[in-house]
């Protein structure tokens, strides 16, 4: 998903960037001055939320850059419009859906039924021990620590229902110098329940 990121950033920045400079060609200055009468309002709307929240005292750059930031991209968006027309609107909606963000979103919908656990009883210590390799990935690929808690707690479940069902087993794969991310099939018998 690194990679992921660097790419749409790399991609919506650069389409950014040139929305801009042609925002120097093809809009006229007036309504660049029109804007920025609007975000200054914005900014300082800003400023008196982050006050009256927790203090403003460190923050103020934050505001200068979040209003800055939001003027630029109104900005890029106008010339969107202006070049592309309703177009634009479709876009706008790509680059938004597409987004590391709404990709976790997605993606974490998705794996909902997945993080359900397994009837323990009902499966072979195999399929345990393959779901036990999996959570190993799914920690790796968890991005908050909700995601990681619910994979934890998945693995949790997994040790304790392998040692109920063979504790000498999986004492002499941990005493193997097991590894979190390694299989205990071998050590254990395949009692299935």
């Amino acid at each position: 998903m690194t990679v992921y990121r660097w790419v749409w950033r790399a991609g919506t920045g650069g389409a950014f960037v040139l929305s801009l400079i042609a925002g120097l060609i093809v809009l006229p200055a007036a309504v660049w001055i029109m804007l920025a009468s609007l975000a200054v309002p914005f900014g300082l709307m800003l400023a008196i939320g982050t006050a009256a929240s927790d203090g403003l005292r460190g923050r103020w750059l934050s505001v200068v850059k979040v209003t800055i930031t939001g003027y630029l991209a109104v900005v890029a968006c106008v010339v969107l419009l202006k070049l592309l027309g309703a177009a634009a609107l479709l876009v706008l909606a790509l680059a938004l859906a597409t987004s590391p963000r709404a990709i976790d979103w997605c993606g974490r919908r998705l794996a909902r039924g997945r993080d359900e656990p397994m009837p323990q009883a009902t499966v072979t210590t195999g399929q345990l021990c393959r779901e036990w390799l999996d959570s190993y990935q799914a920690l790796n690929d968890a991005l908050t620590p909700a995601a990681r808690l619910r994979v934890v707690m998945a693995r949790q479940r997994c040790l304790d229902e392998l040692e109920r069902r063979d504790p000498a087993g999986l004492q002499a794969w941990l005493a193997s110098s097991a590894s979190a991310g390694g299989d205990p099939h071998r050590f254990l018998t395949d009692s299935g329940g």
